[in-house]
């Protein structure tokens, strides 16, 4: 028999344990809710205690009574020593306890697990008040009161008892039924994984079966993605994606060949997509292209096409839009979001950990799952894209053609110069601009952001069997896209889909940059300038963005404008700009709309 689990409850005052507790006591009977020792006269007002004065506290604690003491408002609390005894039993104790208690009590317990109740602080304050016990002004102290982390590595349940008293009741003995279920079948592989050995096809469709059957904690879900997407051989990978693949239905498809397209990312303004898939479209090869939003960046695909048509489309619109279109540039979040990937996104993104061998498998795994036969994956690299160098970038080339035979698909890796903007545009409705101008054969379109669309044109237009060679895909995109066949079939992808009316414009509120002094522009950290995107509202806010002027290469003199900054709110806007000045590489002002220069930094 394996013993219980001692569930220690803790919280601020107002957060509602000792009510949480006695709710549970009706209806977990098969547990022990612990009856703590108090030097409070037995009948005052709270919690049902056992009373004892200060002597007798003292000699049981002598004698070894107490599994844990502590001391809160001029007050002593314990727990009984015996309460060890249920626990060897194999049943699970609930106590109400200190914070300051759990280090200590780690290491006295075979397995603890903090219950953490906790509310927003004018819940907490309100409940106080009720009570009648204290002032306002000593609520308000209580209330902002910082509690210091334990240094115990344990599990820690948060349980939010912001409503109702059933409510938090019913979330509370969720919580701690779930932490006491048996392990889970796949625990032996989840902890050889983490570990560090490999795991085959089974082992991870086992652990991935109980990560979203809910039979984890947080902290084993967390400690296992953190091992899996830092230490995966390449065949795990391959492992990963068939796994995957069986956890979403494949959308069948009445096509020979059926394209698709993904990028790496890390470039901003590379937003190609919009342009091949036309191009592609127009030709009559079908492709149903899903994307993500942005996460990190100023514009995602589907955040761009969304300032000119509906982008959360049905895998039954999705049908219909390439029955009337032949092609779709639809969000993926209705179709194959995973919500493994919002876990592992969730903890490597914010400390910078490299999670593409993980991605790989992902990234197959939906283009299986959307019934794709060709993908073209572009992976560009760069000091601020997600592959800093060519080799990363050849060696993840390497892999998804390994893993996408072993899924039965064709792959072409597409290695690129990531190290500066693609475009002008960096945002949605900037970027879309750009498309615009290079599907309309206006002279002003990016030069860069048509050759980069034709090249990934011709490469998937060669799979067609009529058309053979990447040379004549290159002939045949150069031709629908100058006959403004390219443009025609991006009206109907749109109208298809539902167009917005009006479209997303850039936003109205506009500051420009302008260089400090004379120069040759050596590069642009695209990174940086996505921060200034961003902060202006981008991608939430569709017409924010930055707009460049300058070029690598390009001669620039005192006062020539770098670049402009748009948005809807002008707050943002000027955020935006003071954050240019900060992040430049060299001293540059910001000038409002009147032309008067705000304070250089």
């Amino acid at each position: 028999m394996s013993d219980g689990i001692f569930f220690f409850v803790v919280g601020p005052s107002g957060a509602g344990k000792d009510s949480l507790i006695d709710g549970a006591r009706d209806v977990l009977g098969d547990f022990v809710f612990a009856r703590r020792v108090v030097t409070r006269p037995h009948g005052s007002p709270g919690e049902d205690h056992e009373a004892l004065d200060e002597t007798g506290f003292a000699r049981l604690e002598e004698q070894g009574g107490f599994l844990i003491t502590w001391s809160a408002h001029g007050l002593r609390y314990g727990l009984r020593h015996d309460l060890l005894d249920a626990l060897s039993q194999g049943r699970h104790v609930v106590a109400n306890g200190s914070r300051a208690m759990v280090d200590m009590l780690s290491t006295r317990v075979p397995r603890l697990v903090v219950v953490e109740v906790s509310a927003p602080a004018s819940v907490l304050a309100a409940r106080i008040l009720a009570r009648g016990r204290e002032t306002p002004d000593e609520v308000a102290k209580r209330v902002m009161r910082q509690v210091e982390p334990t240094s115990a590595d344990v599990e820690v349940l948060t349980v939010l008892n912001d409503g109702t008293l059933e409510q938090g009741i019913e979330r509370f003995v969720a919580a701690l039924q779930r932490a006491a279920q048996p392990a889970p079948p796949s625990m032996r592989a989840l902890k050889a994984k983490i570990a560090g050995d490999a795991l085959n096809e089974a082992q991870y469709g086992a652990v991935l079966d109980d990560i979203l059957a809910l039979r984890y904690s947080d902290r084993d879900i967390n400690a296992f993605l953190l091992h899996a997407s830092q230490n995966l051989s390449d065949a795990e990978v391959l492992a990963l994606a068939k796994v995957r693949c069986k956890l979403t239905p494949r959308i069948e498809w009445d096509e020979p060949i059926l394209v698709d397209k993904h990028s790496m990312g890390g470039v901003p303004g590379s937003r190609i997509t919009l342009i091949v898939v036309p191009i592609v479209a127009a030709f009559g090869l079908a492709m149903p292209k899903t994307s993500s939003r942005a996460i990190t960046s100023a514009a995602g695909t589907a955040d761009a096409m969304e300032t000119v048509a509906r982008v959360d489309l049905t895998s039954a619109e999705v049908r219909h839009c390439v029955g009337q279109a032949r092609a779709c540039i639809a969000w993926n979040g209705r179709l194959n979001h995973s919500l493994i990937d919002d876990r592992i996104n969730a903890f490597t993104r914010p400390l910078g950990l490299d999670s593409n061998r993980w991605s790989v498998a992902s990234i197959l795994s939906k283009k299986w799952s959307a019934g794709s036969t060709h993908v073209i994956i572009d992976l560009p690299y760069g000091p601020h894209a997600k592959l800093k160098d060519e080799l990363e970038a050849r060696t993840l080339g390497n892999l998804f053609e390994y893993v996408a035979a072993g899924l039965g698909l064709h792959v072409k890796p597409m290695v690129t110069d990531g190290s500066n903007p693609i475009g002008r545009g960096i945002g949605p409705a900037l970027e879309v601009r750009d498309i615009k101008r290079v599907l309309d054969n206006d002279p002003d379109a990016p030069a860069d952001l048509r050759e980069k669309a034709l090249r990934f044109a011709a490469e998937i237009l060669a799979w067609a069997p009529e058309v053979g060679t990447v040379s004549k895909g290159r002939q045949i995109a150069e031709s629908l896209l100058s006959s403004g066949l390219a443009r025609t079939a991006f009206e109907r992808i749109v109208d298809s889909q539902g167009r917005r009316e009006p479209p997303v414009s850039q936003g109205r509120f506009v500051r420009t940059v302008v260089a400090q002094g004379g120069g040759i522009v050596a590069g642009i950290d695209g990174w940086a300038i996505a921060g200034i995107a961003r902060k202006a509202g981008a991608p939430t806010d569709l017409s924010a963005g930055v707009d460049l002027l300058a070029t690598p290469g390009q001669h620039v003199a005192p006062g020539d404008a770098l670049f402009h900054i748009y948005g809807a709110d002008e707050e943002l806007v000027c955020a935006a700009a003071l954050l240019a000045q900060t992040t430049s590489t060299h001293d540059i002002c910001v000038e409002s709309m009147n032309g008067a220069p705000l304070p250089s930094s």
